[in-house]
């Protein structure tokens, strides 16, 4: 899904299980779901925090540091003119052991500074599958299928 096509090196659409480091509890992986603007310029990533990690190591807790892991890996996929994201946080009964309650998406405002990226909590806000739908241009598949497929790739 994510080799690029020779005469195509950049896909549009993005789709893998990105490994991150939590500034304080250590290593974590996350759900990427990405779409490329077709100038090349800007990306709308859905993150989905994923049941497999350990429960201190949540992507909204450090959300920067996934930016500082995902960023670098998107544009590979999607050229180094990538400039901008929009980050959308997910979550749903992938999420937990125990499920806890409808799915959730949080756009995240996040702060390019000297040191990486930081969350700056204060431009955080819900939106609906619908409104993720319109702004990735396509349907969000569930969670456990995305990640079927990735594995059945070897991914």
């Amino acid at each position: 899904m994510n080799h690029p096509h020779p005469s195509h090196p950049h896909v549009d659409y993005f789709e893998d299980v990105v490994d991150w480091r939590h500034h304080r509890a250590g290593r974590a992986h996350t759900l990427v779901r990405a779409v490329r603007s077709p100038d090349g310029h800007r990306a709308v990533a859905v993150v989905s925090e994923l049941a497999s990690n350990p429960d201190d190591r949540g992507i909204t807790d450090d959300f920067g540091s996934v930016a500082n892991a995902v960023l670098p890996t998107l544009r590979l996929s999607f050229g180094a003119q990538l400039e901008q994201v929009d980050w959308i946080a997910h979550f749903g009964e992938f999420s937990y052991h125990d499920p806890t309650g409808p799915e959730t998406f949080t756009r995240i405002t996040v702060t390019a500074g000297p040191a990486g990226h930081h969350d700056d909590l204060s431009g955080d806000r819900p939106l609906a599958a619908g409104e993720v739908e319109e702004l990735l241009g396509r349907k969000l598949e569930p969670v456990a299928q995305v990640l079927a497929r990735i594995q059945q790739h070897g991914g």
